[in-house]
Formats: structure tokens, C-alpha cells, sequence
């Protein structure tokens, strides 16, 4: 249930109780005051808590008093009617005053974390607030306490937690947590990169984001995975901290993390600096590409045997120990590693720390594209193609980022495609040319020292080639998937991977048909400038097809042209062949938002 709604009573009572002493009541349409109340409108109709009860003292049980429950009310209604408040008694609340100390907060920093698309709430990044102590200086920021916001969820079946999380079956909730845990998940566990943005508030306003943060730690409301989410609500504690800022109303039917991240930093002279914290995958990475093949094959044996079979030198040994430390223990957290785990572990550090060579990790460059300066996460397209006939389309994606787009502040070889139609208009009608309810591809390069499983998975309608003696493609549903490896060659992102459809229309023979098959491809840029000027893309799909008993083949090509930070053009091809073969060529101007 609605914290706020099952608190109504106690803010009807309150409220009463404040309009009996205020000579100017508060206004309901005062937005910061509907705001703190979080819209509650009991609260906004009677006028809420505090008048009477904050003229009486309470040193028996102080803790409950109701201005040490809401304290930020309090310090509103300071503000607004200073004449009514100035003399009333000061109101002991060691509990919260010790909250406050202990914090010692001067500075809030906006933590962005990259995506995880093993999550289906965490596949578009997730944002936090740090609460920056002035005793901590910038070697020991984890010490910091960090304001949390998600979905308190009690299940692990995946359809329950997709419906639920879409339609607000969840309760969200705020939480305050020790800032390493979450470097902990999300560096190491999920190996998601962070980005920690300082923000410039003064210190009144850092004192109201907590108070107000005290006072919303008892609410919950319904959590929406696309809207009333992690990020949109982190952005009502920023308003609440700076009132001039106008942040929650952009964001009407949709809050992506990466949109809201910008939607703050686009503020004037609100940025101080960026840090970045690359994860412990990235770090494991950087140091594959940086050592030797040998190097790294003895990493693999240290991991798995603790012991050396090659001669290297005394740097080389160090590499190999450290690269092997590191990728079993990032196994072991995500328990994929053995029994044994630790007690490999112990070796290692044992023989590295009888090495007399300097240490030898590499801290990874941060991307010069951060995710803030990343294109839109909404696009929409018009065009024109041709296949049996020419035809214009009109395209809309609300979410999220495919392998044409700019990859500047994306995570390489991720795509993410939600709600995403086209529509076709020619001679036959109007039409669907393509639709994805949810599309998801993860291409995660494999390295001398480890090969990660790339996957993809997609529900939705394409046009394509039947099983008749038919030259005309035809809607059809669609879901497939499949899994493989990646790896990078010559600077493109090349993968293969085992791939099936099930397919149902009313063109096919039986209604429906089964692939079975492969997906090969590459995708890149040309050059190597940042922000990308030219993508591209190949794919090719042999398919053996059941109960037609029979192959189909597709090949895919794309070619991008960014002009700016929110335009592009794009040419795509595709062939197909089956009984008859066709082809589809298609222009198309796309714009970001």
C-alpha cells in the first residue's frame, strides 16, 4: 500500500491543527508545498502538520514529535511565515541531528551507472545521489553515504517482475546506503562503468535535500520501470534542494537515466567536475589488450592451478598474477568460480607480494564521449524505399540505441530497442514495414583471458519471404534469439552466433514455421574521430526452416552519416531469398531527442 495514502489520517489531523494557528493559511497551489507533500491531497486541502504540535515541546519522546518527523515542513514554514514562527520553542530531535553529523554532507554528486542488460530495471543505466562528507577527501569519496531509489520487489519470476514493474506493481521506496556497496554491485558484480558528476549547490540547499530526504524515506509510491523511476524521482529531491529548478515536467511519459542525467546538467553553472570509475570487467580488459598473449595464458593457468608453467619475466609474472587475481576474483563474486576459489586467491596475493616489481594494473582512459553527451534516447525517421514497389516510411522509437547509432556514451556492442514501428505508405496501403516490442543485443568481446557469452533476443513484426512460390514479403510475428561470441577484429566488432526464430502468419502454409540457424556479422566506424562521423553494419542469416524443410538466407548491410548531435541519415539494404529472392533499399533522415 501508498505509504503517503496510508499516512492520510495523521496529515488530515495535522493540518487541522496548523490552520487553527496560521493568520495566513498555506496556499494549496504553492508548487514547492505540493511537492514536500508529494501531491498528497488531504495534506493540500486542510493545510498539513505543523503549527500546533511545533508550539509544544516533547522531551519525554522528542524522536516523534511531528518537527522531527518532517523536518523540511518545518523549515518551510519557517521560511514562508517567519512572524507566526519565530517564537516558538526549540523543539529537541537528537536522532535526526545525529543523522545530520554523522553525514557531515557539503556536496551532492549525481553517480550514473551504466547499463546492465541481465536486469530488465537496470538495461537503461541507473542514477544515484552521493552525499559527499567534508571530512572525506576524493581518495576516500567510498566512505560517502549514497540516496537510493527502486522498485522493493519479492520475486524471481521474470514475467511477474516485467508486468509488475511496467504497470507499477511495485512499491518504490528511497533508501540510504554505504556508497562502497554500491561501487561494489555495480563495479564489480554487474561490471558497469560509473560516472560520479559534482554538483554545485550551496549549503542550504545540500541541508534542505537531506531534510526532505528524511521525511521521504517513509513514503513509498508505485514504480514504473519507464516513467516514475529511479531517476525521476532523484530528480524531485534536486528540485526539492534548488526550487528554481524545473526538472520532473520534462519528463511526462518517459524518464530514461541517461535523459534525466542530461536534463540536470544542462543547468547553468551546475557542473563542478566528472569523475570517472571504470568497472573491474573494463580494468580486466585493459589489461588483456595491454599484456602479451603469454602473458595472459598464464593468467588463465594461475587461476586455475595457482602455479606457473612458462618462464617470464619478473614484470611479465606480475601481470600474469594481477590479471589472474583480478578475473578470479570477479568470478568469484559473481559466483562462477569454484570451491576453491579463495584459498587460489590467497595464493596469488602470497606469490605477487614476493615480487619486487611495482604494481603493474592500468587504470583504463576514461571514454571521451561521457553518457551525458550521448544522442537522445528517443528517435524518430521518415524515408523512402523500394522493394516490389516504392514506398515512404515514417519510423518512432521512444527507446533506446541500435548499433547505427552514435555509440559515444553507450556501452559498445549493446542495443536496446523498445516500441520501436515503421511504417510503410505506398501503392498496396499503409503498412508495417517493422515493429519491436523489445529488442535486446549484448555483444561482449572476447579476449585472450576470458569469452563472455554475446546474446540477442527480439519479439516483434517483420516483413519477409514465406514458404510459397511468392516474390512479395508479408507480415509476420516474430521472436528470436540466440547467443555466441564476439571479438574485435581489425577495430570492427565482428560476432557469431546460434540463432532461431518461431514465426507465425496467416501467408505461411501451417501458420507458423521454426528456424534454425546462425547470425554472422560486424559492426564499426570509419576512422577513428569521436563523435563518430560514419557507423556501419553486416549481417548475414542462414536459416533452415521447419516444417517447409527448406533454407532461407538474409543479408543485412548499413551505412550511417551523423551530421550533428541530433541528426543523421541512413541508408540500409537488405536481400532476401527463399522460393523467389528480393531486395529493399531504403534512404531515411533520422532525428534525436
Amino acid at each position: 500500500m501508498d505509504v503517503v495514502c496510508s499516512m492520510r489520517p495523521y496529515f488530515t489531523l495535522a493540518t487541522f491543527l496548523l490552520s487553527l494557528s496560521l493568520t495566513a493559511p498555506v496556499q494549496a497551489d504553492d508548487l514547492y508545498w505540493q511537492k514536500l507533500i508529494r501531491n498528497d491531497q488531504s495534506a493540500n486541502t486542510q493545510v498539513d502538520i505543523l503549527l500546533a504540535a511545533a508550539q509544544q515541546q516533547d522531551l519525554t519522546t522528542p524522536d516523534t514529535h511531528l518537527r522531527c518527523r518532517f523536518p523540511a515542513r518545518y523549515a518551510w514554514l519557517q521560511t514562508k511565515y517567519p512572524e507566526q514562527t519565530q517564537n516558538w520553542p526549540e523543539q529537541p530531535c537528537p536522532a535526526l541531528n545525529q543523522w545530520l553529523k554523522d553525514l557531515d554532507t557539503n556536496q551532492i554528486t549525481l553517480v550514473f551507472a551504466s547499463d546492465y542488460l541481465n536486469n530488465p530495471s537496470s538495461m537503461f543505466g541507473h542514477t544515484l545521489l552521493r552525499l559527499d562528507s567534508r571530512q572525506h577527501s576524493d581518495d576516500v569519496r567510498l566512505l560517502s553515504y549514497a540516496i537510493n531509489y527502486s522498485a522493493q520487489t519479492n520475486t524471481t519470476n521474470g514475467l511477474e517482475f516485467a508486468w509488475k514493474g511496467l504497470t507499477g506493481g511495485y512499491p518504490g521506496a528511497f533508501s540510504l546506503l554505504p556508497y562502497y556497496e554500491k561501487v561494489k554491485e555495480y563495479n564489480d558484480w554487474e561490471s558497469r562503468d560509473l560516472w560520479e558528476y559534482e554538483l554545485s549547490f550551496e549549503q542550504e540547499e545540500v541541508n534542505r535535500l537531506q531534510l526532505v530526504y528524511w521525511e521521504w524515506r517513509e513514503f513509498t509510491s508505485p514504480y514504473y520501470f519507464f516513467t516514475r523511476n529511479c531517476s525521476y524521482e532523484l530528480l524531485g529531491l534536486l528540485e526539492m534542494a534548488q526550487p528554481s529548478l524545473d526538472l520532473q515536467s520534462r519528463f511526462n511519459w518517459h524518464a530514461m537515466p541517461t535523459d534525466t542525467l542530461r536534463a540536470v546538467l544542462d543547468q547553468p553553472n551546475l557542473l563542478k567536475r566528472i569523475t570517472y570509475r571504470a568497472a573491474s570487467g573494463t580494468k580486466l580488459e585493459a589489461a588483456a589488450r595491454r599484456n602479451s598473449r603469454q602473458v595472459n595464458r598464464q593468467a588463465l593457468a594461475l587461476s586455475q592451478q595457482g602455479a606457473f608453467t612458462q618462464d617470464l619475466t619478473p614484470t611479465e609474472q606480475a601481470q600474469a598474477l594481477e590479471a589472474a587475481y583480478d578475473d578470479l576474483y570477479t568470478r568469484h563474486v559473481n559466483h562462477k568460480a569454484d570451491a576453491e576459489a579463495p584459498t587460489r586467491l590467497r595464493q596469488l596475493l602470497t606469490q605477487r607480494s614476493m615480487l619486487d616489481v611495482q604494481d603493474q594494473r592500468i587504470e583504463p582512459v576514461a571514454p571521451t564521449v561521457e553518457p551525458s553527451q550521448g544522442h537522445g534516447t528517443g528517435r524518430w525517421s521518415v524515408g523512402v524505399g523500394h522493394d516490389h514497389e516504392t514506398f515512404a516510411t515514417l519510423r518512432f522509437r521512444p527507446a533506446y540505441h541500435d548499433w547505427l547509432d552514435p555509440s559515444g556514451g553507450y556501452r559498445t556492442g549493446a542495443g536496446i530497442s523498445f516500441l520501436d514501428v515503421a511504417l510503410r505508405a505506398g501503392p498496396s496501403g499503409l503498412k508495417v514495414e517493422e515493429a519491436t516490442i523489445v529488442g535486446i543485443d549484448s555483444l561482449a568481446p572476447a579476449n585472450s583471458l576470458h569469452m563472455p557469452t554475446s546474446w540477442s533476443v527480439r519479439l516483434g513484426v517483420d516483413r519477409a519471404l514465406t514458404d510459397r512460390d511468392d516474390d512479395t514479403r508479408h507480415s509476420m510475428t516474430v521472436l528470436e534469439g540466440g547467443a555466441g561470441l564476439a571479438a574485435w577484429v581489425f577495430g570492427a566488432l565482428c560476432y557469431g552466433q546460434n540463432h532461431g526464430d518461431l514465426r507465425g502468419s496467416q501467408s505461411l502454409d501451417k501458420g507458423y514455421e521454426v528456424g534454425i540457424g546462425a547470425r554472422f556479422g560486424c559492426i564499426g566506424q570509419i576512422g577513428q574521430s569521436m563523435p563518430e562521423t560514419w557507423r556501419w553494419s553486416v549481417e548475414t542469416r542462414p536459416m533452415y526452416r521447419l516444417p517447409d524443410n527448406g533454407w532461407s538466407h538474409e543479408l543485412r548491410m548499413g551505412l550511417q552519416r551523423n551530421l550533428n548531435a541530433e541528426n543523421a541519415l541512413r541508408v540500409e539494404g537488405r536481400q532476401y531469398w527463399r522460393e523467389q529472392s528480393q531486395s529493399v533499399l531504403s534512404l531515411s533522415w533520422l532525428h534525436y531527442f
